[in-house]
């Protein structure tokens, strides 16, 4: 068994190769999902092969299943006002809802006439409204804490979505990434709307908000780079050195904006110029990067790793990645 707690991010496939897949995993598999409980942070979720995993001990309590076994959740959200009530999306399952901290689960897809979810999102403001963005089936939403949805696609025009992420300064503003661009709606999904001129008929796989200015977005095309917008969406610039790789997600440092990490099929690469530019800080062994979500209550602000080695953190950019669970034999 590897005994150190620490690994190097560009050593990693050195230290723990291929009989070490899931190092700091829920196991059973890929993490697609990561949620970060907001009062404590030694609760963390996960959606993994086996189910929706929790750890109340940082991960050192070998991440025990939940429920929702097999589903393989690929979305986490809590509900801001009472994180007790968590929403998970499984591909073909649609949406599931705990309201005692995943002791429970209970499906509510009542007029979600799509169940392969790609995106959940949360109103920040009022827990009762969600948003699940599907594959062929557009948008939907529910007013009522996933009771009954209805669609919301007016001037949508490619329904298949790939991502989805609400504004957390506004949050009747959402991006969609889709086959054909990016969306938008201002007004909670009634009205979507793409600029011809802008982020458009291109594959978007990812999309990240800036957490100081909404109007900073990045989107990355598959396998065309990371491409910024600084006037919400509307026109959008793509880095002058672009990260051609097969980008999965990406996140921005909330207390650096400037820094910005995309998630591929060959490792977490990072940029400190908003994008421009990209270096590699290490997972290379990796073949998916699902999700990067960072924890801004830490300083520097700690980032975690879901993907095909499970859950790994770093709290210094990249340098060193710790094992967020008990090492595999």
């Amino acid at each position: 068994m590897i005994s150190k707690a620490f690994v190097a991010g560009l050593g990693l496939l050195a230290l723990c190769g291929p009989a070490y897949p899931q190092m700091g995993s829920p196991g059973g598999g890929e993490t697609q999902a990561i949620a970060l409980h907001p009062a404590n942070p030694q609760v963390i979720y996960a959606g993994a092969a086996k189910g929706l995993c929790k750890t109340t001990r940082g991960g050192l309590d070998n991440w025990p299943s939940t429920g929702l076994d097999h589903l393989g959740p690929r979305h986490i959200v809590l509900d801001p006002s009472n994180p007790d009530v968590i929403y998970t999306g499984a591909y073909e399952m649609g949406v599931y809802k705990s309201t005692n901290a995943a002791a429970s689960w209970h499906p509510v897809n009542n007029g979600l006439t799509n169940g392969r979810i790609r995106g959940l999102a949360i109103d920040p403001s009022d827990g009762q409204t969600l948003y699940a963005g599907t594959d062929g089936g557009g948008v939907f939403k529910t007013t009522e804490g996933g009771t009954s949805w209805r669609e919301v696609n007016r001037g949508l025009i490619d329904k298949t979505l790939r991502a989805l992420v609400i504004d957390p300064r506004s949050p009747d503003t959402l991006y969609a990434a889709t086959w054909h661009g990016v969306y938008k709606t201002t007004d909670g999904g009634e009205h979507w709307k793409a600029n011809p001129e802008g982020l458009y008929d291109i594959d978007v796989r990812a999309l990240a908000i800036d957490p100081i200015d909404s109007r900073i977005i990045y989107a990355a095309s598959d396998p065309g780079g990371v491409y910024r917008s600084t006037d919400g969406g509307w026109t959008w610039t793509l880095g002058e050195r672009p990260l051609i790789q097969h980008i999965l997600s990406l996140a921005v440092d909330p207390h650096n904006p400037a820094h910005v990490y995309a998630g591929t099929k060959k490792g977490v690469f990072r940029s400190t110029d908003s994008a421009d530019t990209f270096e590699v800080v290490g997972l290379q062994w990796s073949n998916r990067t699902w999700t990067l979500v960072f924890d801004d209550r830490t300083t520097p602000a700690t980032l975690y790793y879901g993907g095909e080695g499970g859950v790994l953190k770093t709290t210094n950019g990249g340098r060193w990645w710790d094992v967020t669970g008990p090492q595999r034999k």
